[in-house]
């Protein structure tokens, strides 16, 4: 049903239908015109010769001469050509067929209203009847060149025209779809360079040369231009995070050094504490920084393989749950089913996600609250989630809190720098993953589909 509704959809495969419409329309309507107008040239004829015999008759002054006359010819006349049919005022009817039905002016009489007795006839007659002598004189003329040409007319649109159409809808079928394709690359493109994928491009042929390909060319134009751009804008934090860490780091080490080797009072020792404490947040946002750039920049690809989420799950939960139950929280893993759960990866990263997932639910709920792991599958696919109780993440909010340095007004007096949840959406496009944000009423659920890798 979906490919049907895409078929409709699709303007390559509408505008086939209509032009094989209207050239159907066209043909029928050219056909038509030709039949009517041969039609109307055999009729005029027939009611010329119809005239004339009525006419002769006509011409015989003496009634037992019309008679005699019409006798003889009713004898020689075949009846499959020409009926004739005289009723005089007295004595019987001279015809060569039994019947036939009231006829005033021309008019076409069918086979099956003649009574034809023991003669043939034909299957439709052009008839007119007037008063000739002291009688009623009927004469009809067989219309059979008239169907005949009907039929050849009919077998020419038959064995002529539908193969034209058979072939023409074949041609227009095979023209639409191949635009549907390359439209549906161009669909394809769009979406991935939405999707982050910025080295997407249109394939473009070099012979090709219609308005497709100039869309593409634009399209091509456009992402490189949008990928120079954000590999510019990253390179400038790279730059930035580069250069400002290790003159940070040495602000660090002689606050330190202040610290150990200078007599100081509690007030002052309070304010370098406060300002060491900011300095080593100042230098893990940077490495936060650098951890993203190469994560975008996929330079850990090499390090992938299989990997086990179970394992990884449960080394997180294992590691973390102590501190959580000292502040208060509870841990909880859930996994639905014993067997490895393989994906492509690199270890120390999906640690880093499931990590940073956990810890941003105990840094952002209630004491007391729960954090809920849970490892399944659907279909060919592994699905990790982490779900917490907490106040959760509007709605509005959930694509800006994937930004790098974003936080939401109530979290800005809590630890951290706005990089978490940035790091988790870099390793899951990384690792071909799809992060979702959903609501857990109350608090945040947030689920990471991963592609299944089958053992070999």
């Amino acid at each position: 049903m979906r490919g049907r509704a895409l078929a409709i959809r699709s303007t390559p495969l509408r505008l086939t239908a209509i032009f094989l419409g209207i050239f159907i329309l066209s043909s029928a309507a050219s056909f038509a015109a030709a039949y009517l107008i041969i039609r109307a040239n055999f009729d005029a004829t027939l009611e010329d010769e119809i005239e004339q015999m009525i006419e002769s008759y006509d011409a015989i002054d003496k009634q037992d001469a019309l008679v005699n006359r019409l006798k003889d010819d009713v004898e020689v006349t075949d009846a499959e050509l020409t009926i004739l049919h005289y009723q005089p005022d007295r004595g019987a009817i001279i015809a060569n067929v039994d019947g036939l039905p009231p006829v005033s002016d021309f008019s076409i009489i069918g086979e099956k209203a003649i009574d034809e007795g023991e003669h043939d006839i034909s299957d439709s007659y052009l008839a007119k009847s007037e008063r000739v002598g002291q009688g009623q004189l009927t004469v009809a003329k067989t219309r059979v060149q008239v169907v005949e040409m009907g039929e050849i007319i009919l077998s020419v649109v038959l064995i002529g025209l539908l193969p034209t159409i058979l072939l023409a809808s074949i041609a227009g079928m095979f023209a639409a779809r191949t635009a549907r394709r390359r439209i549906d690359t161009i669909q394809k493109t769009l979406g991935e360079l939405t999707g982050g994928q910025m080295t997407a491009r249109v394939p473009v042929g070099k012979d090709d040369r219609d308005d497709l390909t100039t869309i593409s060319t634009a399209v091509n134009a456009m992402a490189s231009s949008q990928e120079a751009l954000i590999a510019s804008m990253r390179q400038v934090s790279t730059d930035i995070a580069h250069d400002l860490k290790t003159p940070i780091q040495r602000v660090a080490v002689i606050l330190d050094e202040i610290t150990r080797k200078t007599a100081l009072s509690e007030g002052q020792t309070d304010l370098l504490e406060q300002a060491l404490t900011e300095t080593d947040r100042i230098v893990k946002t940077f490495q936060a920084l650098l951890q993203l750039a190469q994560i975008e920049g996929g330079a850990v690809r090499d390090r992938f393989g299989p990997t086990d989420l179970q394992e990884v799950a449960a080394d997180v939960v294992d590691f973390l749950e102590p501190d959580a139950d000292e502040k208060g929280y509870h841990l909880d893993l859930t996994i639905a089913d014993a067997a490895p759960y393989l994906v492509n990866g690199d270890r120390h990263l999906l640690t880093q996600v499931l990590a940073n997932l956990i810890e941003n639910g105990l840094r952002h709920t209630p004491i007391g609250s729960t954090i809920r792991v849970r490892l399944a599958r659907s279909g060919t696919s592994v699905v990790l989630s982490v779900s917490d109780n907490g106040p959760g993440i509007p709605l509005d909010k959930h694509d800006k809190v994937l930004r790098r340095l974003y936080r939401l007004e109530q979290s800005r007096t809590t630890e951290g720098n706005g990089l978490g949840l940035s790091l988790v959406a870099a390793i899951c496009t990384l690792h071909g993953a799809q992060l979702s944000l959903d609501d857990n009423t109350p608090g945040l659920l947030v689920r990471v589909v991963f592609p299944q890798v089958v053992e070999a």
